[in-house]
């Protein structure tokens, strides 16, 4: 027997040390450490991380009706304590009842289970521990309920020399692995058993059988050390194995317990869930904070509509701006204001709501007007309304009983609705005897992937099939309306061309249509709407555009071109054309180029072809354009000539197609900004220092765009060339809920679709994903896809978090950006001007791929060398 046994041992004897036998006061129980959590949270005044002290949970608790403080009672060994605390800050039942459903739902969806599942076993594992142990806060009842009923339960009976003890076995447990051991005793004078600490028990028992051998020695208790430890077993101590039934599974257990006994501190941990899913909550729900400032808030309400069978409840809460508090971001200042409302019926929530508010700062109305629609059925309802000052925290809480009425169709609707039906009756007649047509109902103008479900409305008694074309490649022909079927976009959003093609009886393509999607949000673009598929085309035709022009720019011009003459030139709207098709024109096509004014953002075009053969081959091999950086010295260097790269595309060279040096082309950059709730202490911080970054990095011509994520991704400032708005965007960020972080970066990368020139997205985030649609991997195909260098910061990320850093590093490298950490957002500055000097400081190489790669073929590795130095671009691309 080893060293160690011998003193585990010692605690254990029935007759012999007091240690545990004859303690009249039981040993403190192991403390659950701290739920892990996916983020660290420093100290902060947002609602959703207020903790409570231990006597504001007692009297709390105290409070509490009967159902909901057994329902704290039943859950204790499973419930975390930030769990705790938010559940102790709810102020109604209607409020608990939602926060019970989403405890249940946060450990399925750990479990990855639906539908309550966890819920049932839990309960089914209560039912099992009240009947099996005297109470649910024991050490058995805790493990039973944290990991459910042990593969095994062996007894060592060890003739009464031992107290009693069982050995629990597990075969497997996600957070200790395979083969689990635990040891359980019941002390001699204790009414319940306990689980052995090797770290607090043994030690104890050492030091005790010490001190005991030195005094029967006669000796010190140092000099003892050495005896007790070479003898088979101290005095009193029986051989386990020999003497001990089941006594092997003892030493086992023994073994197993002190080779892992830092592990074994968190086994009392409840299981782990997503901590800011917790907090979200108590921003959902109206909570006063008693030590908030006050803020006053008039609220009306009106009826002024309806909807269906629903009536507009017309809410107008007005704020004194003389109350309010102005913030400035970069010199942009406005007033933010946050409005939570409940909505009760008959003592049960109804609905909860949540809207945001943004005023200039220079408005001059001495009242703020917030306005909020609700459309409700006729009935008595209780409203509970709370609004608070983004920037000063200060808040009003308002209540008010109302009666929705139900409200009827006044004459003058009637004679609209009448009016509206017959001109959808003759919208119809129209369509009906108008030429045959094909059309593809449009789809949402949205991040587009998995199964699509595409409707065409065909018109004519020509149409006898069509043909479903999926990027260029025919997937299904429907032989009988309705033309319609499902689409398999893939897992990941990317551009996808959708055409449908109108068969006559002989299976002669007559008309058809294509729609694109997927095309990005670049402000400034040209699209030929009409004809899309253009297969028999004679004589005049007319031709129908539409241009985006972005915010704050004029259109110089729209050229239209048949084949490489050009046959209009338009400025104003609408941008339609008659085209004259000669009738011995053969394959050719319409192109439409569109130009802004006094602006260096190069002009942009769509191309339609005419009179394409239905099966030609379509050939699109576009331009491969690689931002690279090149680093001598540690600093980037944009001094060096064309001769100086070279580049392979799968291992081989490449002619190079284009050459260009940053200065000489226009910016278009990105930033993603982490606004969940974890980034609540940092966000001043992160604002100023974005706002600083924009002035010095955007120059003429540039543009830039501002998305938030926490549990969702957010456009907050669409793409823009003027500073004040990308500022206006950054002093409306707020930290929330959780973080959706791969959904971020697609969403980021999305907006970047048809842009040329020079790109980039910079992304904020302290903290791991834990809300997401896509996994990391779809994620980092897009990433592949878009081919926009990411510079990714991560804020008050350590260095233990391993897969974090991973993930943000990967984003990084397969993109040709650059991965920071730092410890706190006033850092920003410094890192900002090293992405600034690298942006200003890259080339954009561009070739075209090897003849015989097709589009839609695999990954394609690609490299760049440069005579001195190192290149920095993207890893790879798809043709």
């Amino acid at each position: 027997m080893n060293r160690i046994a011998v003193a585990v041992v010692a605690a254990l004897v029935v007759a012999g040390s007091n240690i545990l036998a004859d303690d009249n006061t039981p040993a403190q129980q192991p403390k659950p450490a701290p739920a892990a959590t996916d983020k660290q949270k420093p100290p902060s005044q947002d609602p959703g991380q207020q903790k409570l002290t231990r006597r504001e949970r007692k009297e709390r608790t105290k409070n509490l009706p009967d159902q909901y403080r057994e329902f704290l009672q039943d859950v204790e060994p499973i419930m975390t304590q930030p769990e705790l605390d938010t559940f102790l800050l709810l102020e109604t039942d209607p409020q608990r009842e939602i926060y019970i459903t989403e405890f249940w739902r946060r450990r399925d969806i750990a479990q990855g289970t639906t539908n309550d599942t966890f819920k049932k076993m839990y309960y089914d594992r209560l039912a099992d521990v009240k009947e099996q142990f005297k109470q649910i806060s024991s050490d058995r009842a805790r493990i039973y309920l944290i990991h459910g009923q042990p593969n095994e339960i062996v007894p060592v009976d060890c003739d009464r020399k031992l107290v009693p003890i069982q050995v629990w076995k597990y075969a497997y447990l996600p957070a200790m692995g395979h083969d689990v051991y635990f040891l359980f005793y019941l002390p001699k004078t204790w009414n319940d058993w306990r689980l052995w600490d090797a770290m607090a028990d043994a030690t104890t028992a050492m030091s005790q059988l010490v001190a005991e051998e030195a005094m029967a020695r006669g000796g010190t208790a140092e000099g003892a050390v050495g005896a007790v430890f070479a003898a088979e077993a101290a005095p009193g101590i029986p051989l386990i194995e020999m003497e001990c039934k089941n006594g092997e599974e003892l030493m086992r257990a023994l073994g197993y317990t002190q080779q892992n006994k830092f592990q074994m501190l968190k086994i009392f941990e409840p299981p782990q869930i997503n901590t800011e899913d917790v907090q979200k909550i108590l921003r959902s729900m109206v909570i006063a904070d008693p030590n908030a400032p006050k803020l006053s808030a008039d609220v009306s309400v009106h009826f002024p509509a309806k909807q269906g069978s629903r009536t507009d409840a017309e809410f107008t809460i007005l704020v004194p701006r003389a109350e309010a508090t102005v913030k400035d971001v970069g010199g942009t200042a406005n007033y933010s204001f946050d409005v939570t409302g409940e909505v009760l019926r008959d003592g049960k929530l109804f609905e909860n709501y949540r809207y945001r508010f943004d005023f200039p700062g220079d408005s001059k109305e001495e009242k703020l007007p917030l306005i909020i629609d609700r459309f409700l059925r006729p009935n008595d309802y209780n409203v509970r309304l709370k609004i608070m000052d983004a920037h000063s925290g200060a808040q009003a809480i308002v209540e008010k009983t109302i009666t929705v009425p139900e409200l009827f169709d006044s004459p003058e609707v009637q004679r609209q609705k009448e009016s509206a039906s017959g001109a959808v009756s003759a919208l119809k007649d129209a369509i009906e005897s108008a030429q045959t047509q094909l059309r593809i109902v449009p789809l949402a103008d949205d991040l587009l992937s998995g199964l699509q479900h595409i409707e065409t409305i065909a018109v004519g008694d020509d149409i006898k099939s069509v043909e479903f074309y999926l990027d260029g490649r025919k997937v299904m022909t429907k032989r009988q309306p309705p033309y319609t079927l499902d689409l398999d976009f893939g897992q990941v959003p990317q551009v996808r061309k959708v055409r449908a093609i109108a068969l006559d009886a002989k299976g002669q393509p007559i008309t058809g249509d294509e729609i694109i999607l997927n095309t990005g949000t670049d402000p400034f673009r040209v699209r030929i709407v009409s004809p899309r598929v253009a297969i028999r085309l004679k004589g005049k035709t007319r031709v129908e555009m539409s241009v985006n022009v972005p915010d704050g720019k004029k259109l110089d011009n729209l050229q239209l071109y048949l084949n490489e003459t050009r046959v209009a030139t338009l400025y104003d709207p609408p941008f339609v054309q008659s085209v004259d098709i000669p009738q011995t024109e053969g394959v050719g096509y319409l192109r439409a180029v569109a130009t802004l004014k006094d602006d260096p953002t190069p002009p942009v075009e769509d191309v339609v072809m005419v009179n394409t053969p239905q099966y030609m081959e379509e050939v699109n091999v576009h331009l491969i354009e690689l931002p690279t950086t090149v680093i001598v010295n540690g600093r980037p260097t944009n001094t060096l000539p064309e001769t100086s790269f070279k580049v392979f595309d799968e291992g081989k060279p490449v002619k190079l197609a284009r050459f260009d040096q940053v200065k000489n082309l226009p910016l278009s950059i990105g930033m993603a900004v982490d606004t969940s709730g974890s980034m609540q202490p940092r966000i001043g911080e992160a604002q100023k220092a974005g706002a600083l970054f924009f002035k010095n990095v955007l120059k003429p011509g540039d543009k830039a765009f501002l998305v938030s994520f926490d549990t969702q991704p957010q456009v907050v400032q669409k793409w823009s060339s003027r500073l004040a708005d990308v500022n206006a965007g950054l002093s409306k960020l707020r930290a929330e809920e959780s973080t959706a972080l791969y959904d971020a970066v697609v969403y980021s990368l999305y907006n970047f679709l048809g842009v040329k020139g020079q790109k980039a997205l910079v992304l904020i985030t302290d903290g791991e994903d834990t809300s997401s649609k896509f996994t990391f991997d779809q994620s980092i195909e897009y990433a592949r896809r878009a081919a926009v260098p990411i510079y990714a910061i991560g804020l008050g990320i350590r260095s233990t978090q391993i897969d974090v850093r991973y993930k943000l590093g990967k984003f990084c490298a397969e993109t040709g950006g650059n991965v920071y950490y730092i410890e706190r957002a006033d850092e920003l500055g410094k890192i900002y001007s090293d992405i600034q000097g690298e942006l200003r400081s890259q080339y954009v190489l561009g070739f075209y791929p090897p003849d015989g790669v097709k589009p839609g073929s695999k990954w394609r590795e690609v490299s760049v060398q440069v005579s001195e130095g190192r290149a920095k671009t993207i890893r790879g691309y798809y043709p």
